[in-house]
């Protein structure tokens, strides 16, 4: 059995940009358009007195709820629709292929991280997400999307958003759940580029390196290049840049530089600091196990 990954309670302070949480953002969404409508209602001299009596007639409460739905379905609103595209379809032969490819992240060099997986040719897109989740060390916790270069819009293939408080993308070309891989990883060469957390902004290069015959029903990873694993909400890859300089020989570092460091990833010594960057190194027999287990879907489920 593989090993776990080790949990540290006392989480680091989040920095390199400032991160509200989900529910902190809706909060201050809902706020803000509660501040709008009492504001309308101010300039058309609607009286507390005329609220007080609407908000008591349940059944025109109920009335106008039922007519602002059904508007809402009218226009569109409370999804996310994918716009007009090709269809996009899988290789005849995707259930008899592997696909071998390389999973590259940018603006690392010297070494470069990249990791190589072999996957069953048939996988969508979102099993592919989860997969390199799984061999660069990330936990699902932030949008993502495939394209052929980062943020270009022309091709977006995600989760489209649900409803208007849903987690997905508010506008994307393909469902990632429902889009096989092989419709743009089909041949050696083709490329993508994948983007995590639109905050962090880790992107990486999807390459095909081979098409293959079949070579198991799970995803595998095969090869690497540099041990240090990408963390969460450290942001992005300056942070890691120099998380992992620092790490590459920490006996070279003062007592002064320690702790600087250690203060500056918001922990109280150098050790706890240690701790959490060695917990980030890369660990196959994990990896693999992840890989595995390996979801059909990309959404995440309340």
């Amino acid at each position: 059995m593989a090993k776990k990954r080790n949990v540290i309670l006392d989480a680091p302070i989040q920095f390199g940009h400032d991160k509200a949480t989900q529910s902190d953002k809706d909060k201050m969404e809902f706020e803000s358009m509660k501040l709008m409508l009492m504001t309308a209602m101010a300039e058309m001299g609607i009286s507390p007195e005329e609220y007080a009596a609407f908000l008591a007639d349940d059944k025109s409460l109920g009335e106008q709820r039922e007519r602002i739905l059904s508007m809402s379905d009218d226009l569109g609103f409370g999804s996310a629709p994918l716009r007009e595209v090709k269809d996009a379809r899988a290789m005849p032969d995707a259930d008899k292929k592997s696909l071998r490819l390389k999973v590259q992240m940018k603006d690392v060099t010297k070494p470069p991280m990249w990791r190589e997986i072999v996957i069953p040719a048939d996988f969508n897109f979102s099993q592919l997400h989860h997969a390199i989740q799984a061999v660069t060390g990330l936990e699902n916790c932030h949008l993502w999307q495939f394209q052929r270069q980062a943020y270009d819009p022309g091709l977006q293939i995600g989760i489209p958003m649900g409803d208007e408080m849903g987690f997905g993308l508010d506008d994307c070309t393909h469902d990632a759940d429902v889009t096989p891989v092989t419709a743009f990883l089909a041949k050696k060469g083709d490329k993508l580029e994948y983007v995590y957390d639109f905050g962090d902004d880790w992107i990486f290069t999807v390459s095909v390196l081979e098409v293959m015959e079949r070579a198991g029903e799970v995803a595998t990873c095969t090869k690497w290049k540099c041990d240090f694993q990408l963390i969460e909400d450290c942001g992005g890859v300056w942070t890691y840049l120099r998380l992992r300089e620092a790490f590459c020989a920490p006996d070279k570092l003062t007592s002064r530089q320690k702790k600087e460091l250690a203060e500056n990833f918001g922990f109280e010594n150098f050790n706890t600091l240690s701790a959490w960057v060695d917990d980030a190194m890369m660990d196959i027999e994990y990896v693999n196990e992840r890989l595995a287990d390996i979801p059909e879907s990309g959404r995440i489920e309340d």
